[in-house]
């Protein structure tokens, strides 16, 4: 007859080859809790765009759960990011911010070393976007005008490098400039120029307190 002490043995190890697995353990609380994602705008009603899926428009909120944001992993079962998330913030008439807003990858092993995998979490529960008015890009065509116009070379290069431009600087396109008076100085601005979609700040996406 099997005695008391016996039986607990074989719970005991149940539960250890459980845990070895990772294949089972109750949920923290912190598992369930729940948590957002808040994005807001100004100004609001700008789309909310992540991994190229339009959730909604700001003020946002996508709930979650404290697992989202939370780097502690408890089993093979416990809910986490496969990916990293990318958040696009986007408005007629403005610019589109754009804001890597996970960390990682981390990696979660059971305790044999059989089961793993990698996650990301979020880096912060909320993020303000102060969305930047869209400009009109400079060309050749304007830095012509600008030469025509007598503008001394000082200062069109100034508004080169202040601008954000989309400049064509072929073979034929510099020898047009050339022909047209663009100086030497104007022309080397042009091509050290940024790009319209890569001119300013990096983003205007500020994560909130926490």
């Amino acid at each position: 007859m099997p005695t008391r002490g016996g039986c607990g043995l074989k719970v005991v190890e149940v539960l250890l080859t459980l845990a070895l697995a990772g294949g089972a353990g109750p949920l923290s609380a912190s598992d369930d809790q729940e948590k957002a994602l808040r994005v807001e705008s100004d100004p609001p009603g700008a789309h909310v765009i992540i991994n190229g899926r339009d959730r909604g428009t700001t003020p946002f909120e996508w709930k979650l759960g404290q697992w989202a944001f939370d780097t502690r992993k408890s089993s093979v079962f416990s809910k986490h990011l496969s990916e990293p998330l990318t958040l696009q913030v986007t408005k007629d008439g403005y610019r589109t911010e754009t804001l890597e807003i996970t960390r990682g990858p981390f990696t979660w092993h059971s305790l044999n070393r059989q089961n793993s995998y990698d996650y990301w979490v979020i880096s912060s529960p909320t993020y303000n976007v102060r969305l930047r008015p869209a400009s009109r890009a400079l060309t050749n065509a304007d830095v012509i005008q600008l030469v025509k116009s007598g503008l001394e070379e000082n200062l069109i290069i100034d508004k080169i490098q202040t601008s954000s431009c989309e400049f064509r600087t072929d073979t034929d396109d510099i020898t047009d400039l050339h022909n047209a008076g663009v100086s030497a100085a104007v022309i080397s601005a042009m091509l050290h120029a940024v790009p319209q979609d890569q001119s300013g700040p990096p983003t205007s996406i500020k994560p909130g307190k926490q």
